[in-house]
């Protein structure tokens, strides 16, 4: 599977950066105000154009010369972790305003960043403008795309290019292959300093990682492949996901776009979390993403030595009530740096890989349609019925199951999760998302 490449969009506040993001995306992801510094943060989202996929990257607005402390020399310090991962960058800059002293002190530093630079010179709204654009040359600047983002015009032409210098990936080749054979892909994800890299060395026996007591050593997504007996396994270590409103912060390094991508490349995502500090929002989000993409689950509470007496049974009953809505994923207590059930995750791996690709026989859904669908119906009130007519599964990696209904209204939510329960119960889907599509 081809990497998708990582484009960010930078410029000083206010110029229209996430306007173009929206347009890019076709929908509204970044927050919009007409007034400077809004986008504070890094946005990020998947977007394809003319069948060609990429990661998009919204930055905030950049001053090079802000305050060490301020609120722009955060900004400054995010856009500068963005241009350490992207592959091209976007100099987004204001026609009315002109060139200023901050647009040259940013086109200078971009174009010494070894990267492949754009220049969209944004609000050419109108024709009066046009002579305008040509004031950018004095910048040293080759060459300029005029564009309008609020209405659009021009956006695909800068698009055009920049995915045919990069060489972007179609589209059709991000869906995850069904073959079961082959290499089993496995992301290893969580936030800074969870023990990812320390885990990754002790499944590997070596020390192939860089591992820190320092958050945020690991920078980019490192593939490494290794066999355990028959089996073999494509290893994914991961820079640490952390919340977006920490990024600016000291001198992280962190990669989230090509954490992204590790998940999408998978077949089973390893989500790693400190046991010592118990399940935060952040691990919920990122189980989340790993569900919404389909792959499967293995959560592993690292760091569990550092439970001592009761706190160690008071951890455990706190992740059995807050893991749920993925409770379905099997989940290992373990110490990486000692060893402690390290042994336990490849066998467990190799199972819900299994189970991944696993294909209920049409006999089988048909005698669970008699005794579950036919013995307890969908309800609905008022005039509108509805019926599950049949059953059938369509796919794997992940398992999905079309339900043909008729009727006059939508199959319940609830009556979805009944079903999906009552699947698990009969057949084995540990570690893997169940996907239920009424048609």
């Amino acid at each position: 599977m081809v990497r998708k490449p990582i484009i960010a969009l930078v410029g000083r506040p206010n110029v229209g950066k996430s306007t173009l993001f929206n347009r890019i995306l076709g929908r509204k992801e970044a927050i919009v105000e007409d007034f400077p510094g809004v986008t504070r943060d890094r946005h990020y989202a998947e977007s394809d154009h003319t069948g060609k996929a990429f990661v998009l990257v919204d930055t905030g607005g950049f001053d090079p010369e802000a305050e060490e402390g301020s609120m722009l020399a955060l900004m400054k310090r995010q856009v500068e972790l963005a241009l350490e991962e992207a592959d091209a960058l976007v100099l987004v800059l204001d026609v009315r305003e002109g060139p200023t002293a901050t647009d040259e002190v940013i086109w200078d530093m971009l174009r010494r960043s070894n990267r492949k630079v754009y220049v969209a010179v944004n609000k050419v709204d109108n024709a009066n403008l046009d002579p305008l654009v040509a004031e950018f040359y004095r910048m040293g600047i080759q060459e300029l795309f005029p564009m309008t983002a609020e209405r659009s015009t021009g956006v695909a032409e800068l698009l055009d290019r920049m995915l045919a210098d990069l060489d972007a990936p179609p589209l059709e080749d991000e869906v995850p292959d069904e073959d079961a054979t082959g290499p089993i892909r496995i992301a290893i994800v969580g936030r800074p300093n969870v023990g990812k890299s320390t885990l990754a060395n002790a499944l590997l026996g070596q020390d192939r990682y860089l591992t820190s007591d320092v958050a945020g050593t690991t920078r980019d997504a490192i593939d490494t492949p290794f066999k355990d007996g028959d089996q073999e396994y494509l290893l994914i270590d991961t820079a640490g996901v952390r919340r977006r409103g920490k990024v600016a912060m000291g001198l992280e390094r962190m990669s989230v776009a090509r954490t992204m991508q590790a998940i999408a490349r998978s077949h089973v995502c390893v989500l790693v979390i400190d046991a010592s500090e118990g399940l935060t929002d952040q691990d919920k989000k990122l189980a989340s993403l790993i569900m919404e993409r389909g792959r499967g689950l293995v959560v592993v509470a690292n760091k569990w030595d550092l439970l001592k007496g009761e706190r160690a049974e008071e951890v455990r009953r706190e992740l059995d009530d807050e893991t749920t809505f993925f409770a379905f994923a099997p989940r290992i207590q373990t110490s990486a740096l000692v060893g402690r059930n390290v042994a336990k995750i490849l066998p467990t791996l190799k199972r819900v890989h299994a189970n991944l690709f696993s294909r209920i026989a049409t006999a089988e859904l048909n005698r669970f349609w008699e005794e579950v669908v036919q013995t307890h119906p969908p309800h609905v009130t008022g005039a509108k019925s509805v019926r599950i007519r049949y059953i059938v599964q369509v796919q794997v990696n992940p398992p999905t199951i079309l339900l043909f209904r008729g009727g006059t209204a939508d199959v319940p939510a609830t009556y979805l999760r009944f079903l999906q329960r009552e699947l698990r119960r009969r057949y084995d889907f540990e570690g893997v998302p169940l996907i239920l599509v009424p048609k």
